[in-house]
């Protein structure tokens, strides 16, 4: 069994709350819009927190616990592996503000790409099934960004992200 799914969540740490929580919601539920609305006008466009579920064949490799301030930095380094400079080797993925997660880095071994979200915790996932889920929600998740049309400050890296949206649509249209 394959099954890997990639899922975006907009959301923060409820502060108020009397134990640790976190109010989040899937990109695909409308409470996303509103939430993402108010977390970049919080923080003058240039953070969007939240965090990119990845669940391969059950097994949870980023959730919750992997919550980042800027999706759009989290997004970029998952990406990278689109980069025609990426070469396999260690490539690091940043959950801003996460501490617990400094050192999680994504690498090619043989026909898979290992996760390496600390020391104690290490993924195996096919290639070709990584890439293609990365994509698809990677794709998803820029045109939430751009249908919502979300107010980005010209200091963050959304532009960035928006030219690498294009530059991969680009080569799926080769494709075809």
């Amino acid at each position: 069994m394959n099954n890997l799914k990639v899922e975006t969540f907009i959301g923060e740490e409820d502060i108020n709350a009397p134990v640790y929580k976190i109010e989040s919601y899937p990109i695909t539920n409308i409470l996303a819009v509103e939430k993402a609305q108010k977390i970049l006008e919080e923080n003058e466009g240039d953070y969007l927190c939240g965090f990119v579920s990845l669940i391969y064949n059950e097994v949870v490799i980023f959730g919750e616990e992997q919550i980042t301030e800027s999706l759009l930095e989290t997004w970029s380094d998952l990406i990278y592996i689109f980069n025609k400079y990426y070469d396999g080797r260690n490539h690091g993925i940043v959950f801003l503000d996460n501490a617990f997660y400094n050192d999680t880095v994504i690498q090619e071994i043989g026909e898979f790409y290992e996760i390496q979200l600390d020391c104690h915790q290490r993924f195996l996932v096919p290639i070709e099934l990584f890439k293609n889920e990365v994509k698809k929600g990677f794709f998803t998740f820029v045109e939430f960004c751009k249908n919502e049309k979300l107010q980005f400050s010209e200091e963050s890296s959304y532009r960035g992200l928006l030219e690498t949206y294009d530059e991969l649509l680009q080569l799926e249209d080769r494709k075809i």
